[in-house]
């Protein structure tokens, strides 16, 4: 419980407005339902998660991103903080970020990991194209993730996106070795007359050697600063939080 509070401080801190001269950023409160199959056995849960983001210039040519989550499901609290750095044009971004996790069962138990990545956008008219290569390890778990995700975000109008996304990867657990797959899509709406958007989408995670694949769907609602959802792409808080080892049930 002492994680998950300072988790929450930490949230809280980084994605005030106006934060360490933030160009642009959001809170937002989000659902998920998860509905998987482990090994034949049925499992589902509910989970919510709080979180924010804020991006501004760390130094002339480079940015910085900074994110947090906190969240429950199904009696497990967690936690995690990131950072980003990178150089960004009208073409293209190109940078690497760490962030740090925590999963804390209310039944016992205390497990932290570590991701490190290169990430990457391309800006076409319309269309970001995005990519990330990520390495984890959860040390108390004795295990290790190594990952590449690719994916797209169009732009209807300014305030109205929606894309897909693909990732591979490789977990060792404990010395077992298995492949991974995940794929996606989503979509982000912002109301004209207020700096309000509303979210949702749908992911599908598979480990075929271990018998396990999950489909979760999540909405949520978000508070944006800085302009429209277009703007925070390409100018502002515009890189996904999380990744790597987190993707099992979204909990780092």
């Amino acid at each position: 419980m002492k994680k998950f509070l300072l988790g929450a401080a930490a949230a809280l801190a980084i994605a005030v407005p106006g934060a360490a001269s933030a160009q642009t950023g959001y809170l937002d409160l989000g659902y998920s339902s998860t509905d998987g199959d482990i090994a034949g056995l049925d499992v589902e849960g509910d989970g919510w998660t709080f979180g924010g983001a804020t991006a501004f210039q760390a130094t002339d040519g480079i940015g910085a991103q900074l994110d947090a989550t906190i969240g429950e499901a199904e009696d497990t609290s967690t936690w995690n903080i990131g950072g980003h750095l990178y150089t960004r044009n009208d073409s293209y971004l190109f940078g690497a970020f760490v962030n740090y996790g925590n999963v804390e069962p209310d039944g016992g138990g205390d497990y932290d990991a570590w991701t490190l990545g290169l990430e990457g956008q391309w800006y076409a008219s319309r269309t970001t194209f995005d990519w990330a290569v990520a390495y984890s390890d959860a040390e108390d778990l004795d295990a290790t993730f190594t990952g590449a995700d690719v994916g797209l975000t169009h732009f209807v109008t300014d305030n109205f996106s929606f894309g897909g996304g693909l990732g591979f990867g490789n977990v060792e657990v404990a010395g077992f070795d298995a492949d991974t797959l995940n794929y996606g899509l989503g979509a982000e709406y912002q109301f004209a007359s207020m700096p309000i958007s509303i979210y949702g989408g749908w992911n599908h995670f598979d480990i075929d050697d271990f018998d396990t694949e999950a489909d979760t769907l999540s909405v949520g609602v978000r508070y944006n600063w800085g302009g429209s959802l277009f703007e925070r792409n390409r100018n502002g808080a515009s890189l996904a939080r999380g990744g790597g080892i987190g993707r099992f049930g979204g909990l780092l």
